[in-house]
């Protein structure tokens, strides 16, 4: 059976990892009641998220060379090891200071060997498809908050905080262990369109192949190292540009429930329903923008994402009410499609060959991210006036972004 009729069964498996690979999305749930139990104060708390998103997005950059030596399969298993040992150890917390090193530091190697991992996979399940790969890809990791806050609230309300992750860790082991069997190695060279069984047709094939690739911009004329990727200019404005783009997104799922909360005065219940209603948007922001932007191209897209979080924020700083929270969603959406961006980007830039190494370089904007975001919220909240300041500059950045994303659309000379 050729590999091309098999890969859907890999995607799925890689798409329910991902779901349970995504409790990051559902900090915000835990920040609060940590808060009170501890008595810490938010900047505090908030540096716990932080330092698992820089954690998890700039580890891959070294730990990423072991998934062609390893195999994808054992690779994987082993950051699930890492990652439920960690959220079992994260029930036992008497300090800030553990919590950073085993729910920021543990969880978060967990976590950079599983998502960044899947997503590169993804992609080389479909590389004539990157866009719909990741989005389906992300649209799992970014959508296990539906799941996960509402559960992660009804049972702290009834054991308080720190159980919770004990209890994620049993559901997590239970669910991805046997799905990492699921998992198959991606041939070397793969692409659906040369995977033919007839040898007469061999020339035949290989023209046709070269036809395709001329015609088709997602597979570009070089696979570049990511020794040669990082001595391009182009690398570092990408970097850039999606650093920009998933800030606004960090900043709202850091501290979502406390928003909610404090601004708009809902009880932790109902900020746990409007989260699990953000990782909706989250995750179909994720899908429909992957979707879209294998057909409008990717910049494109990222105009669009960048227009409508920047009007949304400054709509965050006027607006209450129901106004406020669809603010929130369309934030979120966008967010999640900026996450769908990452892979095929790193695709339509840089070859698929490399994908595994070089995604993870490109990944590390989604850190730098998380460290702009939710300490900018933090940050601002601390100071006594809310967080307006943190929604009107996160505006200003999403405008930078914009005239960014131009030139880089301007710079390629095609549709991507």
């Amino acid at each position: 059976m050729e590999f091309k009729q098999v890969r859907w069964r890999h995607m799925i498996a890689a798409m329910v990892m991902a779901l349970c690979a995504g409790i990051g999305y559902t900090w915000s749930v835990f920040q609060k009641p940590l808060m009170e139990h501890f008595q810490w104060g938010i900047e505090t708390i908030s540096l716990t998220f932080t330092i698992q998103v820089l954690v998890s997005t700039l580890a891959p950059v070294y730990l990423g060379r072991f998934q062609k030596p390893l195999g994808v399969k054992n690779y994987l298993r082993i950051g699930i090891a890492i990652y439920v040992v960690g959220l079992i150890a994260t029930m036992f917390t008497s300090s800030i200071g553990y919590l950073y090193i085993i729910y920021g530091i543990v969880v978060g190697v967990g976590i950079s060997m599983l998502y960044p991992c899947l997503m590169a996979y993804s992609g080389r399940l479909f590389p004539e498809k990157t866009g719909m790969a990741a989005g389906l890809l992300a649209c799992s990791y970014g959508g296990g908050s539906i799941l996960w806050a509402p559960l992660a609230a009804n049972f702290i309300g009834k054991h308080g905080a720190l159980p919770v992750f004990g209890l994620f860790a049993v559901i997590f082991a239970v669910v991805m262990i046997p799905a990492s069997f699921l998992i198959g190695e991606v041939p070397e060279n793969f692409h659906p369109s040369t995977q033919k069984t007839d040898k007469k047709n061999v020339s035949d094939n290989i023209q046709e192949e070269k036809s395709i690739t001329a015609k088709d911009q997602s597979i570009p004329g070089k696979d570049y190292t990511w020794q040669e990727m990082l001595r391009t200019s182009r690398y570092y404005i990408i970097v850039i540009a999606l650093t920009l783009g998933a800030t606004a997104g960090l900043m709202i799922m850091g501290h979502a429930s406390t928003i909610l909360q404090e601004v708009q005065s809902f009880t932790p219940e109902k900020a746990a329903v409007i989260i699990g209603v953000l990782s909706i948007f989250n995750a179909f922001g994720r899908l429909g923008f992957g979707f879209i932007s294998d057909r409008l191209g990717r910049y494109n897209v990222m105009l669009l994402l960048f227009t409508v979080i920047g009007g949304a924020m400054l709509l965050l700083t006027t607006s209450g009410g129901t106004v406020f929270v669809i603010a929130l969603f369309a934030i979120s959406a966008c967010y999640g499609g900026f996450t769908s961006m990452f892979s095929p980007i790193c695709v339509d830039n840089f070859g698929i060959k490399n994908l595994a190494i070089n995604y993870s370089f490109l990944y590390v904007a989604y850190g730098f991210a998380g460290v702009i975001g939710p300490q900018l919220a933090a940050r601002t909240k601390a100071m006594g006036d809310g967080y307006n300041l943190a929604f009107l500059t996160v505006a200003v950045l999403s405008v930078v972004g914009f005239a960014l994303t131009l030139y880089l659309k301007a710079a390629t000379g095609k549709k991507r």
